[in-house]
């Protein structure tokens, strides 16, 4: 009704056993809210149980160094919203800001 088109992820999506493919999905599926945006849609990225994915420590170091890059990709995100860029990829061009919610 708000006309609001939201990319939704779930901490499901955030575990995998390869290094790496948690924190390049963010990244991908941040990409896709900011070409909404810049088509002039309203988005957001919308991240449910983040703390179920990305928040628990211990078990095999694989899933240990995914939820760190998680973390750390967030954090990146928030501080820089307008160059996200994908892994092996640059792009001069600055991408739409946008919202995240996330639910823990």
């Amino acid at each position: 009704k708000m006309g609001i088109n939201p990319i939704m992820m779930s901490a499901g999506e955030l575990e995998s056993g390869n290094a790496g493919e948690p924190a390049k999905l963010i990244r991908q599926r941040y990409r896709e809210a900011a070409d909404i945006i810049a088509k002039g849609k309203m988005c957001v990225l919308f991240i449910n149980d983040l703390d179920a994915g990305a928040g628990r420590m211990g078990g095999t170091t694989q899933y240990t160094v995914n939820n760190q890059m998680v973390n750390a990709t967030l954090m990146n995100i928030a501080d820089n919203p307008t160059n996200v860029q994908l892994p092996g990829m640059y792009n001069k061009q600055e991408n739409k800001r946008v919202p995240i919610i996330v639910t823990g």
